[in-house]
């Protein structure tokens, strides 16, 4: 029985072998011929699983992880421009830094180590200084300057006692910003040439005028400054140019300013209080001054100057009285109202020298001595 077995065993095989070995030795398919043949059936065939990646990062090694360095820090404008000597200020956490000379050449202002000590707030550069009325006339910016100043005024021939003729004035500006909001100003001196009919030639010296001012509001986003303070004019001058009068003349004033567009409005006005009321007359002065750029550096400047005599001096006995360079102390001015215009430009040269030069000339009824006059100056800002 088990004999039997094996041998039916051993014939089945015998039989499968050849099928086997024609199957192993048949000529390869076709890829087409495989698809039609539905050996391989892709819609059938189940998508492979979707794996999701990992958000967890896998821990740096201590020598990779001082490799990688911190991102550079951004830099964006000072707003409150402290310790700036230039005017590229920018902010680099924790604190404010400047870049010298604002990546430029350095000019003549960046060689005087005296005057860069006492830096000028650089948060409001594109304002520039009032013209005409210079005296009075106040910048509302705490700045470190020196400006010159020239001026030529004519006097009309009906001018009583002193009849035609002209004053000249060479003048030398000062302004200490002690720190963003307080300065020092000195804003009156010089030296005077007067030339009329009536009085002939005369020179002599002029008063001198010191003050300081405060930056009560100072608004860097908006552009907008408001600022206060005093000056008293000495009584030091020589009474040949009409200088040296009275006991000293104290004038508060306050200052504003504000950009309009591109361009620039600063209108100031103070109270002039003598120590001695019968040599010299009391007033109210106010200046309006507008700039517009009409190149990178050049500006149109256009000015409004009056003053109001609110009483009179026993001094002399005219109906006229000097403006803002000369108080004459005349006993008939109380009323009086003078108001001048003046027309010009600025140029800045570079970033911290600009020269300007306005004419000025009368528009209401009353002259007094200014039938014309030209300033110009030359600043120098720290």
């Amino acid at each position: 029985m088990r004999f039997g077995l094996l041998l039916l065993t051993m014939f089945t095989l015998h039989a499968g072998l050849p099928a086997i070995y024609a199957e192993e030795t048949a000529e390869p398919q076709t890829l087409e011929q495989v698809f039609a043949e539905g050996v391989i059936d892709l819609d059938a065939a189940p998508a492979p699983p979707i794996v999701q990646p990992s958000t967890e990062l896998a821990p740096l090694a201590e020598n990779e992880n001082q490799l990688i360095s911190a991102p550079a820090q951004q830099t964006s404008v000072c707003a409150s421009g402290a310790g700036c000597t230039c005017s590229t200020c920018t902010c680099q956490a924790p604190a404010c830094s400047c870049e010298p000379c604002g990546g430029n050449a350095c000019t003549l202002c960046d060689r005087i180590p005296l005057l860069n000590k006492f830096p000028s707030d650089r948060c409001f550069d594109d304002f520039i200084m009032p013209v005409s009325n210079p005296v009075w006339s106040i910048d509302p910016r705490s700045l470190t300057y020196v400006r010159g100043i020239f001026i030529n005024q004519m006097i009309d021939a009906q001018t009583p006692v002193l009849g035609a003729g002209d004053l000249q004035v060479y003048a030398l500006q000062l302004g200490i910003a002690l720190n963003e909001r307080l300065s020092i100003i000195a804003v009156k001196d010089g030296y005077n040439t007067l030339q009329t009919r009536g009085v002939g030639n005369r020179t002599g010296w002029s008063d001198i005028g010191l003050g300081l001012k405060y930056v009560l509001i100072r608004d860097v986003e908006n552009q907008f400054l408001l600022s206060g303070g005093l000056i008293y004019e000495a009584t030091n001058g020589s009474s040949r140019v009409f200088q040296g009068n009275g006991d000293g003349v104290w004038t508060p004033y306050v200052s504003i300013g504000k950009q309009i567009g591109s361009g620039h409005l600063i209108a100031s006005s103070g109270y002039h209080v003598p120590g001695d009321t019968a040599e010299e007359s009391q007033s109210i002065y106010y200046s309006i001054h507008y700039d517009h750029p009409v190149t990178s550096k050049l500006s149109a400047v256009a000015e409004l100057n009056g003053i109001v005599y609110t009483k009179s001096g026993q001094a002399l006995p005219l109906n006229i009285e000097g403006g803002d360079w000369i108080n004459l102390g005349s006993s008939s001015v109380a009323g009086n109202n003078v108001v001048t215009t003046a027309f010009g430009a600025n140029y800045r040269l570079n970033s911290c020298l600009s020269v300007a030069g306005v004419w000025e000339f009368p528009i209401s009824n009353r002259k007094d001595l200014l039938d014309s006059r030209t300033t110009v100056t030359l600043t120098l800002q720290f």
